[in-house]
Protein backbone atom coordinates (compact mmCIF):
# COMPACT_ATOMS: atom_id res chain seq x y z
CA UNK A 1 0.00 0.00 0.00
CA UNK A 2 1.64 3.74 -1.02
CA UNK A 3 1.82 5.68 2.10
CA UNK A 4 0.41 9.47 2.98
CA UNK A 5 2.15 11.85 1.00
CA UNK A 6 1.97 15.11 2.80
CA UNK A 7 3.54 18.53 2.25
CA UNK A 8 4.56 20.72 4.62
CA UNK A 9 4.70 24.67 4.35
CA UNK A 10 6.50 26.30 6.99
CA UNK A 11 8.96 29.02 6.48
CA UNK A 12 9.07 30.32 9.89
CA UNK A 13 11.44 32.03 12.46
CA UNK A 14 13.79 29.56 14.78
CA UNK A 15 11.22 29.48 17.23
CA UNK A 16 7.96 29.05 15.08
CA UNK A 17 9.63 26.56 13.06
CA UNK A 18 10.99 24.46 16.63
CA UNK A 19 7.01 24.26 17.35
CA UNK A 20 5.86 23.12 13.84
CA UNK A 21 8.25 20.21 14.38
CA UNK A 22 5.64 19.01 16.47
CA UNK A 23 4.00 18.40 13.30
CA UNK A 24 6.10 15.39 12.25
CA UNK A 25 5.48 13.38 15.60
CA UNK A 26 1.74 14.21 15.17
CA UNK A 27 1.90 12.62 11.67
CA UNK A 28 3.67 9.46 12.69
CA UNK A 29 1.13 9.10 15.41
CA UNK A 30 -1.97 9.74 12.51
CA UNK A 31 -0.43 8.29 9.54
CA UNK A 32 2.65 6.10 10.24
CA UNK A 33 5.07 5.56 7.39
CA UNK A 34 4.18 9.19 5.28
CA UNK A 35 6.58 10.59 3.02
CA UNK A 36 6.45 14.20 4.03
CA UNK A 37 8.00 16.98 2.38
CA UNK A 38 8.90 20.29 3.95
CA UNK A 39 9.01 23.67 1.89
CA UNK A 40 11.56 25.45 4.58
CA UNK A 41 13.79 28.97 4.62
CA UNK A 42 17.81 28.59 4.59
CA UNK A 43 18.40 29.56 8.26
CA UNK A 44 16.02 27.09 9.80
CA UNK A 45 16.81 24.23 7.26
CA UNK A 46 19.40 22.63 9.82
CA UNK A 47 16.15 22.49 12.47
CA UNK A 48 14.02 20.86 9.64
CA UNK A 49 16.62 18.10 8.64
CA UNK A 50 18.23 17.56 12.21
CA UNK A 51 15.42 15.04 13.18
CA UNK A 52 15.66 12.78 10.45
CA UNK A 53 12.31 12.47 10.04
CA UNK A 54 11.28 14.92 6.56
CA UNK A 55 11.96 12.78 3.36
CA UNK A 56 12.48 15.38 1.14
CA UNK A 57 13.27 19.49 2.55
CA UNK A 58 13.14 22.12 -0.18
CA UNK A 59 15.18 25.19 0.92
CA UNK A 60 14.33 28.69 -0.74
CA UNK A 61 16.07 32.05 -0.16
CA UNK A 62 13.34 33.29 2.22
CA UNK A 63 15.19 36.54 2.90
CA UNK A 64 14.55 37.27 -1.25
CA UNK A 65 11.45 36.16 -0.96
CA UNK A 66 10.32 38.51 1.90
CA UNK A 67 12.48 41.60 1.78
CA UNK A 68 13.87 40.97 -2.37
CA UNK A 69 10.72 43.18 -3.55
CA UNK A 70 8.58 42.12 -6.91
CA UNK A 71 11.51 40.56 -8.33
CA UNK A 72 12.90 38.88 -5.74
CA UNK A 73 10.16 37.29 -4.64
CA UNK A 74 9.75 35.72 -8.32
CA UNK A 75 12.76 34.45 -8.54
CA UNK A 76 12.42 32.91 -5.68
CA UNK A 77 8.82 31.44 -6.81
CA UNK A 78 9.31 30.07 -10.09
CA UNK A 79 12.09 27.67 -9.60
CA UNK A 80 10.21 26.16 -6.65
CA UNK A 81 6.83 26.09 -9.05
CA UNK A 82 8.73 24.11 -11.51
CA UNK A 83 10.09 21.99 -9.06
CA UNK A 84 6.84 21.43 -7.22
CA UNK A 85 5.12 21.60 -10.70
CA UNK A 86 2.35 18.81 -11.18
CA UNK A 87 3.14 16.57 -8.09
CA UNK A 88 0.24 14.95 -6.46
CA UNK A 89 0.64 15.37 -2.21
CA UNK A 90 -2.68 13.76 -0.25
CA UNK A 91 -2.38 16.67 2.11
CA UNK A 92 -0.69 20.63 1.88
CA UNK A 93 -0.26 21.66 5.70
CA UNK A 94 0.53 25.72 5.80
CA UNK A 95 1.63 26.52 9.01
CA UNK A 96 0.73 30.16 8.17
CA UNK A 97 -1.86 32.48 8.57
CA UNK A 98 -1.67 34.65 5.65
CA UNK A 99 -3.35 33.12 2.06
CA UNK A 100 -0.41 34.19 0.26
CA UNK A 101 1.95 31.95 1.48
CA UNK A 102 -0.38 29.40 -0.02
CA UNK A 103 1.51 30.58 -3.29
CA UNK A 104 4.32 28.22 -2.92
CA UNK A 105 2.24 25.40 -3.13
CA UNK A 106 0.62 26.85 -6.19
CA UNK A 107 1.45 23.82 -8.62
CA UNK A 108 1.25 20.75 -6.87
CA UNK A 109 -2.36 19.12 -7.08
CA UNK A 110 -3.25 18.18 -3.20
CA UNK A 111 -6.64 16.32 -2.58
CA UNK A 112 -6.65 18.27 0.87
CA UNK A 113 -5.38 21.49 1.81
CA UNK A 114 -4.99 23.28 5.60
CA UNK A 115 -3.85 26.12 7.00
CA UNK A 116 -4.15 28.39 9.42
CA UNK A 117 -5.99 30.73 7.82
CA UNK A 118 -8.88 28.52 7.01
CA UNK A 119 -11.73 27.02 9.47
CA UNK A 120 -11.05 28.25 12.62
CA UNK A 121 -8.06 29.73 12.22
CA UNK A 122 -5.33 29.92 14.68
CA UNK A 123 -3.30 29.56 16.63
CA UNK A 124 -6.04 30.10 19.02
CA UNK A 125 -4.83 32.60 21.40
CA UNK A 126 -3.61 31.09 24.89
CA UNK A 127 -3.00 28.12 23.68
CA UNK A 128 0.67 26.79 22.93
CA UNK A 129 1.63 27.12 19.29
CA UNK A 130 3.20 23.52 19.19
CA UNK A 131 -0.30 21.81 20.26
CA UNK A 132 -2.07 24.26 17.67
CA UNK A 133 0.17 23.67 15.06
CA UNK A 134 -0.74 19.41 15.99
CA UNK A 135 -4.58 20.18 15.63
CA UNK A 136 -3.45 21.52 12.02
CA UNK A 137 -2.17 18.00 10.94
CA UNK A 138 -4.84 15.89 12.58
CA UNK A 139 -7.63 18.41 12.36
CA UNK A 140 -9.15 17.58 15.85
CA UNK A 141 -9.91 19.56 18.56
CA UNK A 142 -11.13 19.18 22.18
CA UNK A 143 -10.02 16.80 25.50
CA UNK A 144 -8.58 13.99 23.35
CA UNK A 145 -6.68 15.77 20.85
CA UNK A 146 -2.90 15.05 20.54
CA UNK A 147 -0.82 16.82 22.62
CA UNK A 148 2.29 18.08 21.13
CA UNK A 149 5.70 16.49 21.31
CA UNK A 150 8.63 18.48 20.32
CA UNK A 151 11.52 16.32 19.34
CA UNK A 152 14.78 16.75 21.73
CA UNK A 153 18.38 16.81 20.36
CA UNK A 154 21.58 15.98 21.84
CA UNK A 155 24.44 16.88 19.66
CA UNK A 156 28.40 17.13 21.06
CA UNK A 157 29.39 20.95 20.69
CA UNK A 158 31.64 21.77 17.52
CA UNK A 159 35.83 21.60 18.39
CA UNK A 160 36.17 24.42 19.00
CA UNK A 161 33.07 24.74 21.80
CA UNK A 162 34.31 21.87 23.52
CA UNK A 163 37.37 23.55 24.18
CA UNK A 164 35.50 25.97 26.02
CA UNK A 165 33.60 23.74 27.76
CA UNK A 166 36.96 21.65 28.89
CA UNK A 167 37.51 24.35 30.94
CA UNK A 168 35.25 22.80 33.32
CA UNK A 169 32.33 25.29 35.69
CA UNK A 170 28.89 25.67 35.90
CA UNK A 171 28.23 27.32 32.93
CA UNK A 172 24.83 29.69 32.16
CA UNK A 173 24.13 31.15 28.79
CA UNK A 174 22.62 34.60 28.38
CA UNK A 175 20.96 35.40 25.08
CA UNK A 176 20.16 39.19 25.33
CA UNK A 177 19.92 39.90 21.65
CA UNK A 178 17.66 38.46 19.15
CA UNK A 179 13.60 38.54 18.72
CA UNK A 180 13.15 39.49 15.30
CA UNK A 181 13.71 37.82 11.95
CA UNK A 182 13.40 38.25 8.06
CA UNK A 183 10.22 40.76 8.47
CA UNK A 184 10.89 42.59 11.81
CA UNK A 185 12.62 43.73 15.15
CA UNK A 186 10.24 42.64 18.33
CA UNK A 187 12.58 44.99 20.57
CA UNK A 188 9.63 44.88 23.16
CA UNK A 189 10.23 41.32 23.88
CA UNK A 190 13.59 41.86 24.78
CA UNK A 191 14.55 42.23 28.35
CA UNK A 192 16.43 45.44 28.93
CA UNK A 193 20.62 45.12 27.73
CA UNK A 194 21.87 46.96 31.28
CA UNK A 195 19.69 44.00 32.80
CA UNK A 196 21.53 41.29 31.59
CA UNK A 197 24.78 42.90 32.05
CA UNK A 198 23.98 43.29 36.30
CA UNK A 199 22.58 39.83 36.45
CA UNK A 200 25.82 38.42 34.32
CA UNK A 201 27.99 40.12 37.07
CA UNK A 202 26.05 39.08 39.60
CA UNK A 203 26.19 35.38 38.42
CA UNK A 204 29.90 35.79 38.19
CA UNK A 205 30.16 36.83 41.68
CA UNK A 206 28.75 33.28 42.57
CA UNK A 207 30.86 31.40 40.83
CA UNK A 208 29.62 30.85 37.58
CA UNK A 209 30.55 31.12 33.97
CA UNK A 210 28.33 33.14 31.80
CA UNK A 211 28.68 32.35 27.86
CA UNK A 212 27.41 35.71 26.39
CA UNK A 213 25.29 33.89 23.15
CA UNK A 214 23.35 34.96 20.07
CA UNK A 215 23.81 34.67 16.18
CA UNK A 216 25.48 37.47 13.75
CA UNK A 217 23.15 40.26 14.39
CA UNK A 218 23.38 40.11 17.93
CA UNK A 219 26.97 41.96 18.01
CA UNK A 220 25.88 45.18 19.62
CA UNK A 221 24.94 43.55 22.71
CA UNK A 222 28.34 42.57 23.39
CA UNK A 223 30.10 45.98 24.28
CA UNK A 224 28.03 46.71 26.92
CA UNK A 225 29.17 43.67 28.89
CA UNK A 226 32.96 44.44 28.47
CA UNK A 227 33.04 44.90 32.37
CA UNK A 228 32.08 42.04 33.13
CA UNK A 229 34.01 38.38 33.04
CA UNK A 230 32.13 36.19 29.98
CA UNK A 231 32.61 33.55 27.33
CA UNK A 232 31.92 35.40 23.98
CA UNK A 233 30.53 33.50 21.66
CA UNK A 234 28.25 35.75 19.16
CA UNK A 235 27.90 34.97 16.13
CA UNK A 236 30.86 32.38 16.60
CA UNK A 237 28.09 29.35 16.54
CA UNK A 238 26.09 27.47 13.65
CA UNK A 239 22.08 27.01 14.72
CA UNK A 240 22.97 23.04 15.85
CA UNK A 241 25.89 24.04 17.26
CA UNK A 242 23.76 26.70 19.49
CA UNK A 243 21.84 23.67 20.20
CA UNK A 244 24.56 21.43 21.35
CA UNK A 245 25.70 24.19 23.09
CA UNK A 246 22.90 24.89 25.56
CA UNK A 247 22.27 21.11 26.00
CA UNK A 248 25.59 21.52 28.10
CA UNK A 249 24.27 24.00 30.34
CA UNK A 250 23.30 24.46 33.70
CA UNK A 251 21.16 27.15 32.62
CA UNK A 252 20.08 29.47 29.52
CA UNK A 253 18.45 32.74 30.93
CA UNK A 254 16.64 35.15 28.08
CA UNK A 255 13.53 36.18 27.06
CA UNK A 256 11.07 35.09 23.83
CA UNK A 257 12.87 34.38 21.23
CA UNK A 258 14.86 32.03 18.81
CA UNK A 259 17.43 31.09 21.29
CA UNK A 260 14.42 30.21 23.77
CA UNK A 261 13.62 27.76 22.03
CA UNK A 262 16.36 26.25 20.89
CA UNK A 263 17.42 26.04 24.84
CA UNK A 264 14.03 23.99 25.23
CA UNK A 265 14.91 21.85 21.91
CA UNK A 266 18.13 20.79 23.81
CA UNK A 267 16.53 19.92 27.18
CA UNK A 268 18.71 22.63 29.05
CA UNK A 269 16.87 24.17 31.99
CA UNK A 270 15.33 27.25 30.91
CA UNK A 271 14.78 31.03 32.58
CA UNK A 272 12.13 32.51 30.01
CA UNK A 273 11.51 36.24 30.75
CA UNK A 274 8.39 37.55 29.09
CA UNK A 275 6.67 40.80 28.64
CA UNK A 276 4.06 41.37 25.81
CA UNK A 277 3.78 38.17 24.41
CA UNK A 278 1.99 35.42 26.16
CA UNK A 279 4.64 32.74 27.74
CA UNK A 280 1.76 30.04 27.64
CA UNK A 281 1.73 30.12 23.65
CA UNK A 282 5.36 29.56 24.03
CA UNK A 283 6.83 27.61 26.52
CA UNK A 284 5.53 24.64 27.52
CA UNK A 285 4.98 23.39 30.85
CA UNK A 286 7.52 21.06 32.31
CA UNK A 287 10.22 21.01 34.92
CA UNK A 288 12.78 22.33 33.14
CA UNK A 289 11.42 25.71 32.23
CA UNK A 290 10.57 28.65 34.63
CA UNK A 291 8.74 31.69 33.40
CA UNK A 292 8.93 34.81 34.82
CA UNK A 293 5.79 37.31 32.84
CA UNK A 294 6.34 41.21 34.19
CA UNK A 295 3.61 43.25 34.02
CA UNK A 296 0.30 41.31 35.75
CA UNK A 297 -0.37 45.26 37.12
CA UNK A 298 -0.70 46.20 33.31
CA UNK A 299 -4.24 46.11 31.23
CA UNK A 300 -2.51 45.75 28.17
CA UNK A 301 -0.82 42.24 29.20
CA UNK A 302 -0.18 40.76 27.01
CA UNK A 303 -0.63 43.23 23.58
CA UNK A 304 0.91 41.30 21.01
CA UNK A 305 -2.04 40.03 18.81
CA UNK A 306 0.00 37.65 16.27
CA UNK A 307 0.79 40.68 14.11
CA UNK A 308 1.31 43.96 16.07
CA UNK A 309 2.19 45.01 19.79
CA UNK A 310 0.24 47.89 21.45
CA UNK A 311 1.46 51.59 21.11
CA UNK A 312 4.15 51.10 23.45
CA UNK A 313 7.18 53.13 23.86
CA UNK A 314 8.60 52.38 27.38
CA UNK A 315 8.08 48.00 27.65
CA UNK A 316 6.94 48.31 31.20
CA UNK A 317 6.01 44.70 31.20
CA UNK A 318 9.62 43.19 30.93
CA UNK A 319 11.28 46.26 33.45
CA UNK A 320 9.22 45.29 35.84
CA UNK A 321 11.04 41.85 35.78
CA UNK A 322 13.90 42.77 38.27
CA UNK A 323 17.26 41.87 38.28
CA UNK A 324 17.00 40.77 41.86
CA UNK A 325 14.15 38.39 41.15
CA UNK A 326 15.67 36.46 37.88
CA UNK A 327 18.83 36.13 40.04
CA UNK A 328 16.78 34.44 42.60
CA UNK A 329 15.42 32.38 40.63
CA UNK A 330 18.43 31.68 38.25
CA UNK A 331 20.09 30.77 41.77
CA UNK A 332 17.17 28.42 42.64
CA UNK A 333 17.30 26.67 38.97
CA UNK A 334 21.08 26.12 40.05
CA UNK A 335 20.31 24.23 42.74
CA UNK A 336 18.51 21.57 41.21
CA UNK A 337 20.90 20.96 38.60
Amino acid sequence: MEHLKILIVKIGAVGDTVMALSMLEAIDRKWPGAHVTWVCGEAVAPLVKAPGRVNEVVVLNDRKLLRGGVGGALSVLVPLWFKLLGRKFDLVLSGHSDPRYGLLSATVMAYERRSFGKGRGGPVPGRYHGDEYVRLVTDEDGPEAFKARIPSFKFEPAPALQNVLSAGGNFVALAPGGAKNILRDDALRRWPLENYVRLAELLVKNGNKVLLTGGPGDEWVREAFQKTPFIDLIGKTSLMDLVALYGKCALVVTHDSGPLHLAMLAGAPVLALFGPTDPVEKVPANGKNLVLWGGEELACRPCYDGKNYAACSNNLCLKSVTVEKVHQEALRLLKKT
